[in-house]
């Protein structure tokens, strides 16, 4: 029996990934429903989202931060899941808990006005209403 070469084994390991990677990333060539997703973010959330969360909270944001809230899956939460996400970014952002206090030191732009505060207190009580 031969004994593959080395750059053939490499060769293979990365056809190998690359399919793997292929299928990763798009989950609908697999026969995954991706109809289930839930809702993406009203865009007056998502503007306020964009410029005070995101930096830390998205998949390029810190571990720390993305593992708590990751607003690059937001629709792969469940509604529930969102729900609870909403109610705690209102009552985080309320107690000025958020952004934390050193990212308000280097960015006070991002700091949310109390008019965006009171926008997300209107979207976090939506999932009463609207999501139930």
């Amino acid at each position: 029996m031969e004994i593959m070469k080395r750059s053939d084994i490499m060769l293979i390991t990365v056809v190998l990934f690359l399919i793997f990677s292929l299928f990763s990333l798009n989950p609908s060539l697999y026969g995954q429903d991706t109809t289930s997703q839930t809702p993406a973010l009203p865009d007056n959330v998502s503007k306020i989202v964009a410029t005070s969360c995101m930096p830390c909270h998205s998949s390029t944001g810190g571990l720390l931060s993305r593992t708590k809230l990751n607003f690059t899956n937001w629709t792969q939460y469940s509604p529930e899941k969102q729900k609870s996400k909403a109610e705690k970014i209102y009552t985080e952002l309320k107690k000025g808990n958020m952004p934390p206090k050193s990212a308000r030191e280097t960015r006070p732009e991002i700091i949310p006005s109390s008019e965006q505060i009171s926008i997300i207190k209107k979207w976090s009580e939506s999932f009463d209403t609207e999501h139930n």
